[in-house]
């Protein structure tokens, strides 16, 4: 019981978190995609697209640890302050529901 109830705060959390990623992180995407950025990752384009897109994308970065340097860092290189919403989503998923 306790655990459905941990995962349904989790998705909850992701969700929010995503949401906040495709307005706010998306059109970096976008941005980053139209320069050449990502020639070899053909899912870094479509990352933010939609936030089913986004909530994989953060359950891969966040929750599993994957893909910070493909995808993560040449963002808050190109945008500092999205730094922000990935250091917000870390926080709030690894400290706060994780550890429940």
């Amino acid at each position: 019981k306790t655990l459905f109830w941990s995962f349904l705060l989790l998705m909850l959390s992701m969700t929010i978190w995503a949401t906040i990623a495709v307005d706010v992180i998306n059109p970096i995407v976008a941005d980053l995609e139209a320069s050449g950025k990502w020639v070899g990752c053909e899912r870094c384009s479509r990352a933010f697209a939609s936030i089913f897109q986004a909530n994989i994308t953060i359950w891969q970065t966040i929750v599993a640890g994957d893909s910070w340097g493909v995808l993560a860092v040449p963002i808050i290189e190109a945008e500092p302050f999205s730094a922000f919403i990935f250091a917000g989503s870390l926080m709030t998923l690894m400290f706060g529901v994780l550890n429940l």
